[in-house]
Parts: C-alpha cells; structure tokens; sequence
C-alpha cells in the first residue's frame, strides 16, 4: 500500500466512522434502520481501488463493534465484543469495499437511472448478506444467547423492536439507489475540482 492509499484509507475510514456514530446519535429510536457506513465502504472501494475499500471496512467495523453506539446493534447490549463477532463483522466490512472495487469491471456511473438500479440490486446482494451472516457470527459468539437456526430466523422476524433487523436491507437498498450515485460522481470529478484550482492559483500568482 503506497501513501496515497494509506492517506485515502484513514480518511475514508474516519469519515465512515464519524457518520456511522453522527446517524446513531440522530435516530436513536430507529437502531438497525439507517445506516450510511457501508455505503461509504462500497463507495471507497468503487473509486479508489480494492484494497483501499477493504481496509476502510475492516478498520471502520472493527472500530465501532469495538466502541459501538448504544443500541446501534445487538453487541452494543453486551460488555464485551467477541472476537469471533468481531471477525466476521471485520471480514462484512471488508466484503463492501471489494465488491465496490470489483463492481467497476461491468458498472459505470453513466446512465443515471440504470446506475442507480444496478446500486440498488448491489445494495440488497450485499446487506441481505451481511444482516443473515452477521446474524450467524452473533449466534457463534454468543451461543449461550442464541443458536444459529434461531439467529437467522430472528432476523426476519420482528422481536426487540417492531420491525425485523432484514429491514435493514430494504433501506440499505434505497440508499444504494439514492445516495451512492451522487457521491460516487463527486468524488470521481474531485481530482478535476482540485487540479482546475490549482491551475488558476498558479495562473493568478503568474
């Protein structure tokens, strides 16, 4: 990993980070519902490559399942964080960033309508994914809690709260088709942004 991408990854991932907590701290009544971080994920891992996008969503999972927000998920309720959890999350995160990077060998951000459909049928592959395995890996950390038969039956049936954590999924698909598209493009068109100011600074100062 060269510098840029060591610098592109510690400023991914603390963006992830901050907005994962700043949408905990905005919808604490809806834990589990919202969620932008894995967009985010997949967004580094689209524009900048797999191994910056993997390493954002090792290093932003691992952090906040190891300091997660209160009630953001079903660890948060516990005191310790199980390393088996805490390796499967880190491997989902990093399954986002991958598969944002392997997306551009068939995806481009052209076409708004068909880019957006194709985020949003990402969007659900991926988090239907994460929400059943992480769903395992709670029930092999914790099997005192729950079996994994149990676990993967529970995420689609509403228990703790009146919708079940698979909705999860059907937001994350929206954000996909909604949020990823726009982001996507400012961030493509950034190098441009920055090289035309750079252009005109040295033109001004000539």
């Amino acid at each position: 990993m060269n510098t840029r991408q060591i610098a592109l990854t510690a400023i991914m991932s603390a963006l992830a980070i901050v907005v994962a907590y700043s949408r905990g701290l905005a919808a604490t009544s809806l834990p589990g519902v919202f969620e932008f971080m894995t967009v985010l994920i997949f967004i580094s891992g689209f524009c900048f490559g797999g191994l910056v996008g993997g390493s954002v969503g090792v290093i932003s999972l691992t952090i906040y399942m190891l300091i997660p927000y209160p009630m953001a998920h079903p660890a948060a309720w516990l005191y310790t964080t199980s390393p088996i959890l805490l390796v499967v999350m880190a491997a989902l995160g990093a399954l986002f960033g991958i598969a944002g990077a392997y997306s551009t060998r068939f995806l481009k951000p052209e076409g708004w309508g068909r880019f957006s459909l194709a985020l949003a049928a990402i969007g659900f592959t991926l988090t239907f994914t994460y929400d059943v395995l992480s769903s395992l890996g709670f029930a092999l950390a914790y099997p005192a809690f729950t079996d994994p038969i149990q676990a993967v039956y529970l995420t689609f049936v509403p228990l703790y709260y009146p919708w079940p954590p698979i909705i999860h999924t059907a937001t994350n698909t929206v954000i996909f088709a909604v949020v990823a598209p726009p982001l996507i493009q400012a961030v493509n068109k950034l190098p441009e942004v920055l090289n035309s100011r750079d252009t005109k600074q040295k033109t001004a100062r000539a």
